[in-house]
């Protein structure tokens, strides 16, 4: 089943407006998806318990807009079943019912909502993360890694890099919460493309 970009989406809202940062060159549509990026997540304290992994299957579309940065927008979605581990056990377990239940939710979207630059390179990117069927915001903190405005078509405009939290409580993943803990840490790495 393929994607479709055009609907609500994931963690990486953050990353598109973040590309928005610089000199001004006008409103542009561009690409990222996992061919170009990554998206990680941890959980856990570090001196008691603490696992990583990530999902192999996202894209999505950054709409930038540098004259008017807070028009810029994000849209995300990812493959629930991509998710990974480097544990297969966990893996499975991450698909099942009490987690993601890929069966039932096979995607989980992300939806910029406001895009606020907070430095030259910088951004605060607010969002709506939806998945289980729930729908809750999210805060991205995202920094542009390398920006080339003048980027032909088909090749790379920028980098970048975003970090969040959400807790997997709120969406209904509460499955040994008071064990491994519930706030999930969410790296997102990706290249944009015209």
């Amino acid at each position: 089943m393929r994607l479709e970009i055009n609907r609500r989406t994931l963690l990486l809202a953050a990353a598109g407006s973040a590309l928005s940062a610089g000199a001004a060159h006008g409103a542009e549509r561009l690409s990222i998806n996992a061919n170009r990026g990554t998206i990680d997540f941890a959980i856990g304290d570090s001196r008691l318990f603490r696992t990583t992994g990530g999902f192999k299957e996202w894209q999505g579309i950054v709409h930038v807009d540098d004259e008017d940065v807070p028009q810029s927008k994000v849209e995300v979605v990812i493959r629930t079943a991509s998710v990974n581990m480097l544990d297969s056990q966990q893996t499975a377990m991450l698909k099942d019912s009490d987690f993601f239940h890929v069966e039932k939710f096979p995607e989980m979207t992300f939806r910029s909502t406001r895009i606020e630059r907070t430095g030259e390179t910088t951004l605060r990117v607010e969002g709506d993360v939806t998945l289980r069927s729930i729908t809750r915001p999210m805060v991205l903190d995202v920094s542009v890694t390398d920006r080339r405005p003048g980027a032909a078509p088909g090749s790379r405009y920028a980098g970048f890099q975003a970090k969040g939290k959400i807790k997997r409580s709120e969406f209904g993943m509460t499955k040994f919460v008071d064990v491994v803990g519930d706030t999930v840490e969410i790296s997102i790495r990706a290249d944009a493309w015209r």
